[in-house]
């Protein structure tokens, strides 16, 4: 079946939408430097393709969704000194979340599973409280965010070619692979083949509990972790497979079923 795109539909496409499903799907990325040859959009880029994955997965189960637009801005400080980066204050996230889920659940979409694909924790952190205070407001929705990352873990290490998959925290094999499968244009094959490995996200988050304020004091100068130059396309086409299998399993949760 063909997924349902709300900026898409018209009024009354909403309305047929309506009575088939309560789901509805919240994609998040923020615009943030990802090395040298990664676009800003990559992080809402691949929450948004790993929300039409595990959509469609659940479309040929005879679960109808929704997929909302995706935000494109968050909280993003630690390479906000990198130029273009652009970050959104705590409030501002925890609102802007608050908002679009108490409009999808005006409308019904009670359900929301939130995909971000950005793990920064205070954005994290934000993104949760507007959830919370969302379903505070309206005692008929939940909302759930999807905990991806760390449940993919075990599996990344089958998937990734790169010796340490687990301290591939940003524009790495992952990210990378992701971006070559989706829209290869995009990624800058000369910078990428200038990019050495960097390993020294094993101790990201020490750094990160020293107060360290940024992804360059933390390990990546160039802001990038792992080794991006050995990505591939149908590596990254793996890795969308894997994460959308997380969220269905989630999004079962959420349904409770």
């Amino acid at each position: 079946m063909a997924l349902h795109f709300l900026s898409d539909m018209n009024t009354n496409q909403v309305k047929e939408l309506q009575k088939k499903t309560h789901l509805a799907f919240l994609p998040i990325g923020p615009t943030e430097v990802h090395g040298r040859h990664l676009p800003m959009k990559t992080d809402s880029a691949c929450a948004q393709k790993t929300s039409m994955e595990a959509a469609s997965k659940l479309s040929d189960e005879g679960i109808e969704s929704i997929i909302a637009p995706t935000l494109t801005h968050c909280l993003a400080d630690l390479v906000n000194s990198e130029v273009g980066n652009i970050t959104l204050r705590y409030e501002t996230v925890a609102s802007l979340v608050e908002d679009v889920c108490v409009g999808l659940a005006k409308w019904e979409f009670n359900r929301i599973m939130i995909v971000c694909g950005h793990g920064e924790d205070a954005n994290m952190k934000a993104i949760a409280e507007g959830a919370e205070r969302a379903m505070k407001k309206n005692s008929d929705l939940k909302v759930m965010l999807s905990d991806w990352w760390p449940k993919s873990l075990p599996s990344l290490n089958t998937v990734c070619k790169e010796a340490h998959p687990e301290w591939d925290f940003h524009a790495g094999e992952a990210e990378t692979a992701q971006m070559m499968y989706l829209e290869p244009e995009l990624v800058d094959e000369e910078a990428l083949a200038k990019l050495e490995p960097n390993w020294r996200g094993e101790h990201f988050f020490e750094y990160l509990a020293e107060g360290r304020q940024t992804m360059a004091d933390a390990g990546a100068p160039l802001t990038y972790f792992g080794d991006p130059r050995i990505a591939t396309r149908e590596t990254g086409k793996r890795i969308f497979e894997l994460y959308a299998n997380i969220v269905v399993d989630e999004v079962h949760e959420l349904l409770g079923k």
